[in-house]
């Protein structure tokens, strides 16, 4: 059985910038990256009310306001460093990156959403029940799930899987494990495309001054946490 989950990511300054993220992962691996991740974020007191997501990592102002800056990175290089076997990765990720204005941002998430999960799903294996899947998206107020049922569900029979029930839609929290991943390694690309391309931001800021700036910080956090994650494709799509 397969499971699928999806994110997307945008950015305040360059609000034309969309990215979605799609995290797959076999069955036999997600109760142990599930209860690890949790067990991660208990003994670092994270408070279980509020969820551990990508655009909480470098703000005081939002997610858990009582554990640090630098013990969120703590908990999310512990979090992707999950995602990875000896051997190989538990989970694979997907990134597709596009721009668009904001106003189209339903539309071409719509859009391009079966376009990435044909490259994210493997064709189904065989033997009994191994040709299950299941996708678990992450809410959004201006996407209807009978329409989005009709744009990924072709993709799975296409791969020959079998739809577990229907596609649904989460308020991400706590116990959404997988769609978290899909919003931290999101929320990270997104910060490493849209600050590494902000030329105002490094036409304003002398280089012997980067190392106590935030934003170049973030980037730079964010470079090395997006390194810890094995399987990770990244596609940029032109309008």
């Amino acid at each position: 059985m397969l499971f699928v989950f999806v994110d997307e990511s945008g950015d305040s300054k360059f609000k034309d910038y969309l990215g979605i993220c799609v995290v797959t992962i076999n069955y036999t691996k997600y109760a142990k990256v599930k209860s690890e991740f949790q067990d991660i974020l208990r003994n670092s007191n994270w408070d279980e009310s509020i969820e551990f997501k990508g655009s909480c990592l470098f703000s005081a102002s939002s997610g858990d306001r009582a554990v640090p800056i630098d013990e969120r990175i703590d908990i999310a290089e512990k979090v992707v460093e999950l995602t990875n076997s000896k051997a190989n990765a538990r989970i694979n990720f997907h990134y597709l990156r596009t721009e668009a204005a904001p106003e189209d941002h339903s539309k071409e998430y719509l859009r391009l959403l079966p376009v990435l999960l044909d490259k994210a799903i493997p064709k189904a294996p065989k033997g009994a029940g191994k040709n299950i899947a299941t996708i678990h998206l992450d809410q959004r107020d201006d996407q209807d799930i009978v329409e989005l049922r009709e744009q990924v569900v072709p993709v799975f029979q296409e791969k020959n899987y079998v739809m577990f029930e229907e596609p649904q839609m989460h308020v991400s929290n706590f116990n959404t494990v997988g769609i978290l991943y899909a919003d931290i390694i999101g929320y990270l690309a997104a910060r490493i495309d849209t600050i590494a391309n902000d030329a105002e931001l490094f036409e304003q800021i002398p280089p012997e001054e980067w190392e106590n700036n935030g934003k170049i910080k973030k980037l730079q956090s964010s470079v090395g946490l997006v390194s810890k994650v094995k399987n990770l494709q990244e596609y940029e799509v032109k309008l």
